[in-house]
């Protein structure tokens, strides 16, 4: 053989071991891939296991809200019909501490501030049961001295006797009184004793009560004995109303 023979047979060599080479390396790789793939295929495989658990807990948890969401609205209603119901109880109370109590007491107190004009005693009466109201039902408990002081007011040209009377109605109307306000804070709703009208709108029965003495044919002017209200519904118990003196309308008058 010669040289140039030799030589030629060398560099067809090249070829077939590149080649070879070439088919070594991409078998390497397919078995790689191969590897890599089973893996993502388990790691898929694990993945969708827990993604499977974690769907099925989320359906339980789901299922737990529900059952709690249903307790809570159930409770909730039973809550609410229990407090409409004791709303309506301690309404009734109110309503039959002002005619039986409040009234009545400011009645006692305006008769040792008498008048020869029956007009001045109507608004007197009047003016002093809006005024107690703001002291019984402000913001703020009802205070025995502050109630002490406005009937004092009332009865000081009447002499010692007629004080210490007037003054002696206090103590248990303020106590009454406490004693409905924290009755009403224990039915766990928001309530207000509201004082709150439009002045100079027309009266409407539909919506207040009016004061006795007071023309149904005159605007409001203001509220004398506060309505109870909770927040959301209708009022409990009307506000009553003053517009002015019926006397001075000419129409008939209610006496109290």
């Amino acid at each position: 053989m010669t040289m140039h023979q030799a030589q030629a047979q060398h560099d067809g060599d090249q070829p077939r071991d590149f080649a070879g080479a070439m088919a070594q390396v991409l078998g390497d790789m397919g078995t790689r891939f191969t590897m890599y793939a089973d893996q993502l295929l388990r790691l898929s495989q694990q993945r969708q296991e827990e993604l499977g658990q974690l769907r099925n807990e989320l359906r339980a948890q789901d299922a737990r809200l529900n059952n709690l969401l249903q307790l809570h609205n159930q409770l909730r209603e039973e809550l609410s019909g229990a407090a409409e119901g004791r709303h309506h109880t301690l309404a009734t109370g109110f309503t039959d501490l002002m005619q039986l109590k409040v009234v009545p007491a400011c009645m006692t107190v305006a008769a040792y501030h008498p008048s020869k004009h029956e007009i001045d005693m109507q608004e007197w009466r009047m003016t002093l049961v809006r005024q107690l109201c703001r002291l019984l039902f402000g913001a703020l408990p009802a205070m025995n001295s502050e109630v002490r002081k406005l009937f004092r007011s009332y009865a000081v040209n009447a002499g010692p006797d007629a004080e210490k009377h007037v003054t002696s109605l206090a103590d248990p109307l303020c106590e009454e009184v406490n004693a409905l306000r924290a009755a009403i804070a224990e039915t766990g709703t928001a309530f207000r004793w509201d004082f709150e009208v439009a002045t100079g709108t027309a009266y409407s029965p539909e919506k207040y009560q009016l004061w006795p003495t007071a023309s149904d044919q005159a605007p409001v002017r203001h509220v004398v004995i506060p309505a109870y209200v909770v927040p959301g519904r209708p009022p409990y118990v009307r506000a009553m109303v003053f517009t002015e003196l019926a006397g001075q309308f000419g129409t008939p008058v209610q006496h109290l």
